[in-house]
């Protein structure tokens, strides 16, 4: 075992000599070139635990830090991966940065790549010029056109979105073929915002926030429904989702499914909706929609929530019951 450990420890110190007399670039090299424009030379460092390289070198870079001069084809694996040029196939370590364009992927806990990107970054924080492929992290940020997949809890594309994103919030400038998918998307140009108010058959006062984009769009409700008392008991809050077909001229078809939920007489009540509404635009920014609903309503207490109206009502057990009712609603878009 010692003679082992002693031949181990003998052929890393002569593969660190070797490698360390390398050709390198000077300290004033920039991407591979001196400051007059051409290939310098100097130091190389490759101790498997700091490794300073330049290209060309057809290796994999090992190491605590790993920093590569130039463009670089190897894989690099180590805490800290920084390459000043292109890089291709695999960054792995905490954080990881391509001073060009990644051909590739990039896995720890911040990517980073200057320029654009066509492959996989993931980890908790992304960070591209433009990029085709997947972002998968908890922040996943493009500042120019993304063209694949945003998957994250925050999503954003500073410039335009091609692609789709998937996350809890989600920003874009502006949308050509994409959709964002989430609690909460904005779109600043050719994305849709309005707010709304409507009335149903369980609630006579809704407000509703709606975000996204025609084809795909989130709201956000908050209800009440008593006009003889005021009374915490009556609030009901939600979330829905519904996507808005042109018909003809100014009439729109915009089916939605929401969910509310109601601390009613001391217990929860869940309220899910099928609304297939019917619009029409009265103006560029206001219009309106009406439908006919069906509710499915769940209570955990013993007796089920009485509609204000409704068409029908079918009662399943004492917790469960199926009403078609109707809605109405006022929508102003900003």
């Amino acid at each position: 075992m010692i003679t082992l450990r002693k031949a181990l420890v003998t052929a890393l110190l002569v593969c660190a000599l070797f490698l360390g007399n390398l050709p390198a670039a000077p300290a004033q090299e920039l991407n591979g070139e001196d400051a007059s424009g051409s290939e310098g030379t100097g130091l190389a460092i490759y101790t498997f635990f700091v490794n300073i390289i330049h290209e060309p070198f057809r290796f994999p870079l090992i190491g605590f830090v790993n920093i590569f001069r130039g463009n670089h084809t190897f894989p690099q694996i180590g805490f800290v991966n920084w390459n000043t040029g292109d890089f291709s196939p695999w960054q792995f370590g905490f954080v990881n940065t391509a001073g060009g364009d990644l051909n590739g992927t990039q896995t720890g806990f911040v990517n980073t790549a200057i320029g654009d990107t066509s492959g996989l970054q993931f980890g908790f924080v992304n960070t591209t010029r433009s990029f085709s492929g997947a972002q998968i992290g908890f922040v996943n940020t493009v500042s120019q056109e993304s063209r694949g997949l945003q998957l994250g809890f925050v999503n954003t594309s500073v410039q335009t979105l091609t692609g789709t994103q998937i996350g809890f919030v989600n920003f874009a400038d502006s949308i050509e073929d994409g959709l964002p998918i989430g609690f909460i998307s904005i779109v600043r140009h050719g994305g849709f915002r309005a707010v709304e108010y409507s009335f149903s058959e369980f609630f006579y006062f809704n407000v509703g926030l709606k975000l996204g984009v025609e084809i795909f769009y989130t709201t956000i409700f908050a209800a009440y429904n008593s006009v003889t008392e005021f009374d915490a008991e009556y609030f009901a809050i939600g979330l829905g989702f519904g996507t808005i077909i042109p018909i003809t001229g100014s009439f729109f078809f915009n089916p939605e499914l929401n969910s509310m939920s109601a601390f009613m007489n001391g217990g929860n009540r869940q309220f899910l909706s099928f609304v297939p509404y019917v619009g029409f635009n009265i103006s560029q920014r206001l219009s309106i929609a009406i439908a006919p609903s069906v509710t499915w309503v769940r209570t955990e207490t013993d007796s089920l929530p009485s509609p204000s109206f409704s068409m029908m009502e079918h009662s399943i057990n004492e917790s469960n019951s199926i009403v078609v009712g109707a809605r109405a609603a006022l929508r102003f878009r900003f």
